[in-house]
């Protein structure tokens, strides 16, 4: 039956109706009629003026140009240095694009108070507070790891291994960086491990790019494997309730497939430059790099317990973010006597690191606000029915086939995360996933961490830490540029992408 109506409507009415029921309004088959005196004819369904259009469409920009203001900081100026009290303050600045979302939304009132304070404690199910939590505890135990130098002593012992052979060294220093990034986390033993590579490569004579692209691309390959590895695998398995064991058993082979794929390619691209002589042989005791051997035992004892625990948390019903909570709060703790109470008794002064003061100043707390401000952003998304719009569009290219789920979703979120940031892609690919109609949700949310991960490796875009690393090799003016990054992204990442994708189709499609 066709309603022919016709009415006023203020500026103020507009933003109203389009909050309330754009997400109704997706189909463009609506007849459209307005009147130069701000008159709307509505014929059939209710209908929309095309400035009501605009406005999910200015979301959409929005969340994209938040995206690019975010890299573009990161690129040109990735940090602000600010005194106060007469020190000088580093602030890293790429969580500053990521607020200018949020300002807009609130200055146009695009969304209410209401929708912004849901969109930061979440919905159906994910917790950004506890997400931060969680990934800030682990990083939390990693960084004082590092600062007790058990990192450095296990690069060191991969170049004890290999000795003088750039060979062994190639596949020592894979094999050291996938063990410590599955347990740990990628941006920190990407950040920690270059500038030692790049100062041993410099000191031995030989091409560093080898043994740095292959650092970088097994830290994003493998960070697949364990809930931990990556912010963005503790997003998605938050958000649907994927309890740790149960990531694992799910990305374990995928994982492996990915990483032992990757590292014959590597091997294949880069064979000839790893046989280069080196200048001379490396010779100091890995155990000298340990300046704190007791705390790095310590180190270990917990952040094993924490792992071991959060694998049986969820048979308890205890939330994952606050046991690593606990566990970061106990070495908090045990770091606070150590520094403050039993360290002024101590004779021997030969440890004059603050523990507790380095290690809170090396977290990385901007992930803070730029996590949350991409919530607002995304919730404005999903408020105004385009995250659905995507998931209905990507649920009719699938249907019910969970080999084609994960292609298309491990593919599109892949890219996507070179567009806009793989932290983005994966809040706005979990709204997205929500809504679809796919045959079974799980395929599309492990296909997303495979593609928020991998998707890591094709350009220096897809991750804050692929971006900081350029900035770390360009401060130690080792020319690797855009290009050449998207070159050996274009001959590894497909092929390690596609196989993980199959292994985890078949997995589906056997289960």
């Amino acid at each position: 039956m066709l309603v022919h109506t016709t009415r006023d409507i203020a500026i103020t009415d507009i933003r109203c109706l389009v909050s309330c029921t754009y997400p109704r309004f997706i189909s463009f088959s609506y007849v459209i009629s307005m009147t130069p005196k701000r008159q709307i004819d509505v014929i059939g369904m209710p209908t929309f003026t095309s400035a009501i259009t605009m406005v999910p469409l200015a979301v959409l920009l929005l969340f994209f140009l938040t995206s690019a203001i975010t890299i573009a900081l990161i690129m040109k100026r990735p940090y602000l240095y600010l005194r106060v009290l007469g020190r000088n303050i580093q602030l890293q600045t790429y969580f500053l694009g990521a607020l200018f979302g949020p300002f807009l939304i609130i200055l146009f009132g695009v969304l209410n108070y209401h929708q912004i304070i849901e969109g930061i404690e979440g919905t159906a199910g994910l917790n950004p507070i506890g997400v931060l939590i969680l990934f800030l505890s682990m990083v939390f135990m990693s960084i004082f790891l590092d600062i007790t130098g058990f990192f450095e002593y296990c690069a060191r012992l991969a170049l004890q291994y290999a000795g003088g052979d750039g060979r062994r060294l190639f596949f020592a220093l894979y094999v050291v960086v996938s063990v410590l990034t599955t347990f740990t986390s990628n941006d920190i033993i990407v950040l920690t491990f270059t500038p030692f590579i790049f100062y041993f490569t410099r000191d031995a004579g030989i091409n560093p790019r080898p043994y740095l692209i292959a650092e970088f691309f097994a830290a994003n390959t493998w960070s697949m494997m364990l809930y931990i590895g990556n912010p963005t695998n503790i997003v998605l398995a938050t958000a649907f309730g994927i309890g740790f064991d149960r990531f694992t058993s799910w990305m374990f082979l995928p994982t492996l497939g990915a990483g032992l794929t990757g590292l014959a390619v590597l091997y294949m691209v880069f064979r000839k430059e790893i046989t280069q002589p080196m200048a001379g042989t490396y010779c100091v005791d890995p155990s000298s790099a340990l300046s704190d051997r007791q705390g790095a035992y310590m180190g270990l004892l917990l952040l094993g317990s924490c792992i071991i625990t959060l694998m049986i948390a969820p048979s308890y019903g205890v939330e994952m973010w606050i046991v690593s909570l606990a566990f970061a709060l106990l070495l908090l703790g045990i770091l606070v006597i150590r520094d403050y109470a039993i360290g002024p008794l101590r004779k021997n002064k030969a440890m004059p690191v603050n523990h507790v003061v380095t290690s809170l100043y090396r977290m990385p707390w901007s992930i803070i606000p730029f996590v949350l401000s991409l919530f607002v952003t995304v919730e404005a998304l999903r408020i105004y029915g385009i995250t659905g719009e995507v998931g209905a569009r990507l649920s009719a290219i699938c249907g019910q086939s969970p080999l084609l789920v994960t292609g298309v979703y491990g593919i599109t979120s892949a890219l996507t995360a070179n567009v806009v940031n793989n932290i983005p892609m994966t809040v706005a690919f979990t709204s997205i996933i929500r809504e679809s109609s796919t045959g079974g949700l799980l395929p599309a949310v492990f296909a997303t961490t495979v593609g928020s991960n991998l998707g890591a490796n094709l350009t220096p875009l897809g991750s804050l830490a692929g971006i900081m690393w350029m900035s770390i090799l360009a401060g130690k003016e080792v020319r690797i540029t855009f290009r050449d990054f998207l070159y050996y992204g274009m001959l590894i990442t497909p092929l390690t992408l596609i196989t993980s994708l199959v292994i985890l189709g078949m997995e589906f499609g056997l289960a």
